[in-house]
C-alpha cells in the first residue's frame, strides 16, 4: 500500500522520522524538512487519512502509539530522554523523607537515580524498583503484595491496590502511558490503573514523569486528571492544550533540556 500511495519523497521522510520517534511535532517536522507548518499539517492529513499514521493536536505518532509494547522495548525506547527525566525528579526528592513509586521503565530510571540520597522510605508495586533501592543501606522499602507480572516486574491486582492504601506518603512519582486531549491520564493496564489510582489518593505530593511521546497515545484506562497531579516532568514542551490545562489546574510543569 505504501508503494502505491507514497510518491512524494517529503512524505516518506516525515513517516521515516514518525516512526524513529514514535511521536514529533509539527514544528520539528516543519524545521527539518525545511517547508512551513502548514504544509506539515497538509501532509499529515494526507498520510493520517490513508493509515500511515496517528493525527494529532501539534504533531503525529506511529499508528503503533495505541498499542503497548513490550517491556524490553520499553527499556530502551527513548532512554537518553527517561535518564534526564528521571535524574531530575531525583533532584526534586529531599532526604529523609517518604514516597510511592509505581509501574514503568521511567521510575525504574527514577529509583536509580535516587542512589545519592538518604535515610528514605519507599513504597513500590515495582519489583525492579524494590531490588535496586533495597540496596541502599539507609532505605527502607516496602513491597506492594499482590500478583507479580513476570514480563515486567509490576506487582498487580486487588491485593497490591490494597496494600498500597495502607501507607499515606509525602510524595508519589508515578509514569503514565498516555495523557489525552483532555488532560485525562491514561494506561493499558486496568490493574496497573487501580494502583496508580490508589498512589495519587495517599500521596501528599504527586510528581508525574512522562517523555514527550506519551503525549500522543491513548490507551483505555483512564488513571484520572492533569489536575490530579502537582508536577510534571518531561523532556519536551507539552502541546498548547496541554499547557493551558495545566496552567489552569496548577500544575508546575518541568521541562528538561538536553
Amino acid at each position: 500500500m505504501t508503494d502505491t500511495i507514497i510518491t512524494i519523497p517529503r512524505h516518506r521522510k516525515i513517516l521515516d522520522m514518525v516512526r524513529a520517534e514514535n511521536y514529533i511535532s509539527n514544528e520539528q517536522l516543519a524545521r527539518e524538512l525545511d517547508v512551513t507548518v502548514q504544509t506539515i499539517r497538509r501532509d499529515l492529513n494526507f498520510l493520517s487519512a490513508h493509515g500511515f499514521l496517528a493525527r494529532h493536536h501539534g504533531g503525529a505518532s506511529s499508528v503503533a502509539a495505541f498499542e503497548n509494547i513490550a517491556y524490553r522495548q520499553r527499556k530502551v525506547l527513548n532512554a537518553r530522554a527517561k535518564q534526564g527525566i528521571a535524574a531530575y525528579a531525583a533532584d526534586m526528592i529531599p532526604d529523609n523523607t517518604s514516597l510511592f513509586i509505581n509501574i514503568g521503565t521511567t521510575t525504574e530510571a527514577f529509583a536509580r537515580a535516587l542512589m545519592q540520597h538518604h535515610d528514605l522510605r519507599v513504597i513500590t508495586n515495582n519489583l525492579h524498583v524494590a531490588s535496586a533501592l533495597s540496596r541502599h543501606e539507609s532505605f527502607e522499602v516496602f513491597i506492594a503484595g499482590g500478583r507479580i507480572r513476570r514480563q515486567d516486574g509490576g506487582i498487580v491486582g486487588a491485593e497490591a491496590t490494597q496494600s498500597l492504601t495502607h501507607f499515606r506518603t509525602e510524595i508519589g512519582v508515578i509514569g503514565i502511558s498516555g495523557i489525552d486531549e483532555d488532560g485525562a491520564l491514561l494506561d493499558y493496564d486496568l490493574e496497573e490503573v487501580q494502583c496508580a489510582r490508589a498512589i495519587i489518593r495517599n500521596a501528599r505530593r504527586v510528581i508525574l514523569l512522562t517523555d514527550h511521546t506519551k503525549f500522543s497515545r491513548t490507551p483505555m484506562g483512564r488513571v484520572g486528571q492533569l489536575r490530579d497531579i502537582d508536577d510534571l516532568v518531561t523532556d519536551a514542551p507539552p502541546p498548547e492544550n496541554i499547557r493551558k490545562l495545566l496552567e489552569a489546574s496548577g500544575v508546575t510543569l518541568h521541562v528538561v533540556k538536553s
